[in-house]
């Protein structure tokens, strides 16, 4: 078993440190945050993530894990993992002084031929940066980009679908790679470069695929056609694909949006640009602005003191994350349109900044709303009975961008069922 330092315990370094303490590695994550490491160290997870409490506490338990907001720490550990945020800058460019901070603090506090691994999303040639800061022949650097979804970061930690392992060093390569014990697991093994860019090249290639999604169901719906079965069609292809071809109110969370901004603004720095990703990024923009012309349309022109009832905070279900999220979006856009929103969210209690009410259950959103709005996939949404609310709303009127719901049911229910994709 490895000695693993993680430095920084945001949605991935956190899923890394537990991931690899279950593995029976031991671990030690660092974290200039003194009250998210007292946190942790009680087995309390920041963040919202299926099972992380669960896996934690036992890790604890076992003393394979603990947590740090002291760099000297690393100072018995082989492999040190960098997880630290690459936030977006105001040109769209990723933002990676966190990076090269944290590995000029490390230099002096690393073991003697051990291994920087940068995790968290970077630029072309950030490792090079790294390599000048950490200034020590003896110390190998290696990128492995993450894969993780929020929502399943433990599952895809646990059973990922590939490896990318990028490294001038073959054998420190192999190392980190078998640390993973992932026996089913495609190993990618390539050069540093390559490995940065291969993260932002399959978020920016899905960003694009959920995009053009979003235009056929919008050109579908204005020519009377079903875009869900047009959509499943396609699917069937397997030169596409069935996975990421459902239509919704736009795409967002902290990876799309960030890394398709950080590698069209790469490219255009390299005199080589990438037309898509504009294309992507306005795309997405519109798609949030069709939700509202539909909640418009249904309220006979306008919105001005409308009660809407949105469903959905988090930009996907099972997760906390509002970053960049669509149902935000849209929430800020109807409010512009002069709507009073009232939103539920599972898990999401409050947003700062945003003039709403966040009701605290169903009952409570719905009463006297002129339209409801389904904004994340949330499957407790699925469970809502229609006419136990029907009597507390103003108007019967729902629109799902998810097309998470039983229309029929709905329509029986006596609402007005508008779903994405179809008339």
């Amino acid at each position: 078993m490895a000695k693993i330092a993680i430095i920084g315990t945001g949605y991935v370094g956190l899923a890394s440190a537990v991931g690899f303490a279950h593995l029976g590695h031991d671990v030690v994550g660092i974290d200039i945050d003194k009250e998210k490491i007292t946190k942790l160290s009680r087995g309390k997870s920041p963040i919202y993530e299926k099972d992380m409490e669960v896996f934690l506490k036992k890790s604890l338990k076992k003393k394979k894990i603990q947590f740090s907001t002291d760099y000297s720490k690393v100072g018995s550990s082989k492999f040190v993992f960098l997880c630290l945020p690459t936030p977006q800058l105001e040109d769209g460019a990723a933002d990676i002084s966190f990076i090269l901070e944290s590995s000029k603090m490390l230099s002096r506090h690393l073991k003697q031929s051990s291994t920087i691994v940068i995790k968290s999303t970077v630029p072309v040639n950030t490792w090079k940066l790294v390599k000048e800061k950490i200034d020590r022949d003896d110390v190998a650097i290696v990128s492995n980009p993450e894969f993780l979804r929020e929502g399943t970061a433990l599952q895809d930690f646990f059973k990922p679908d590939r490896i990318v392992v990028g490294s001038t060093d073959e054998v420190k390569a192999k190392e980190v790679s078998s640390l993973y014990k992932a026996k089913k697991a495609k190993i990618v093994f390539t050069d540093n470069t390559s490995a940065e860019i291969i993260k932002y090249a399959s978020n920016s290639f899905l960003a694009i695929k959920l995009s053009f999604v979003n235009e056929i169901a919008a050109y579908a719906e204005s020519t009377d056609a079903n875009a869900l079965e047009v959509l499943n069609a396609m699917g069937l292809d397997k030169r596409i694909g069935k996975d990421f071809l459902k239509p919704g109110p736009g795409w967002g969370g902290m990876c799309f949006p960030k890394d398709v901004s950080a590698l069209k603004e790469s490219a255009r720095e390299k005199n080589v640009p990438i037309p898509l990703l504009d294309a992507a990024l306005e795309s997405n923009l519109k798609t949030h602005a069709r939700i509202v012309e539909k909640c418009k349309k249904a309220l006979g022109g306008s919105l001005k003191d409308k009660k809407i009832s949105v469903w959905g905070l988090s930009f996907k279900a099972n997760t906390d994350d509002i970053r960049f999220s669509p149902a935000i979006s849209v929430i800020e856009r109807l409010i512009l349109e002069g709507a009073q929103i009232s939103s539920f969210d599972p898990i999401v209690k409050s947003v700062e900044n945003l003039s709403m009410k966040v009701s605290a259950d169903i009952e409570q959103n719905v009463t006297g709303a002129d339209a409801i709005v389904l904004l994340t996939e949330w499957q407790e949404f699925k469970e809502i009975d229609p006419k136990e609310i029907s009597d507390l709303v103003t108007q019967k009127i729902i629109i799902d961008s998810r097309n998470l719901l039983n229309k029929n049911k709905w329509e029986k229910a006596g609402f007005t069922f508008i779903g994405n994709g179809y008339n």
